[in-house]
């Protein structure tokens, strides 16, 4: 439930359905959402934020105030039945709430950045890699210029400031070079890699299984263990001490012309 400042129609602008609870007040008005979900469990409290920070996001400019204290509960369910509210029998899913701007959907970029809600940053940061891409090296002159052209008027003038000097000094410290983008590979690539790790963790297991056997072989104290009395060897012996198959081991007697 939240407390929202505005004319009480801003729920409709952003395309949501109609709540389950809905009243003008003095300040504002107040809207509630009756929602299906358990909340005993963590993944249901993480369910739970994530709404709430949705209409943080989406009413940012309304400036909404969630409502938890039990009073505040109690009154809304005491004007349900009233006139001075209007409620609705409906309990709503998730997916039925999606015009709701969603805060885990948003793209998640480095500490160093200011956040992605920041757009006049990004706009900033955007054109220098244009300007990188069509002259190589940016004047910081050019980036104030911008910025104060387009954003006087939403950030002052030394805040403005900072950011370019944050951005101009990130690709200054870089040489000037923008990051590779990333490209997926097709298919084909990827089924080529898979066959070549698989080749080559193949190829050590062989490795590993010739050196062990060898070892065995060459262990003077193992002979009376891994020999009959005429002098043939015990595969299934050598098998057993190198933890390998017994034709594994007739496979390297045979590369040793032991057999």
């Amino acid at each position: 439930m939240f407390h929202m400042q505005g004319n009480g129609t801003e729920w409709i602008d952003v395309g949501l359905p109609t709540p389950t609870y809905h009243e003008h007040i003095n300040r504002g008005y107040m809207i509630a959402y009756a929602l299906d979900g358990y909340f005993g469990t963590a993944a249901g409290i993480e369910y739970l934020n994530d709404i709430i920070a949705r209409w943080l996001i989406t009413f940012q400019e309304n400036k909404p105030e969630r409502v938890t204290s039990s009073s505040s509960l109690r009154e809304v369910h005491r004007h349900a039945s009233t006139s001075t509210g209007t409620y609705l029998p409906k309990i709503y899913k998730l997916q039925e709430l999606k015009a709701l701007d969603s805060k885990t959907s948003r793209k998640k970029i480095p500490n160093r950045a200011d956040s992605f809600a920041d757009i006049v940053f990004w706009s900033i940061k955007l054109y220098c890699e244009d300007l990188i891409t069509a002259q190589g090296i940016v004047a910081y002159e050019q980036l104030e210029t911008f910025a104060i052209s387009n954003f006087i008027d939403k950030k002052d003038r030394s805040t403005l400031r900072a950011k370019c000097r944050s951005i101009w000094n990130y690709y200054n410290q870089r040489d000037w070079k923008l990051p590779k983008a990333y490209k997926k590979k097709d298919k084909g690539e990827v089924m080529a890699t898979r066959q070549e790790h698989i080749e080559q963790v193949n190829k050590n297991r062989e490795i590993k299984n010739r050196n062990k056997i060898k070892a065995i072989l060459d262990d003077i104290f193992l002979q009376d263990s891994i020999k009959f009395k005429n002098g043939k060897y015990r595969i299934g012996e050598i098998a057993k001490i190198a933890e390998v198959h017994r034709e594994t081991v007739s496979k390297y007697l045979k590369e040793f012309n032991l057999i």
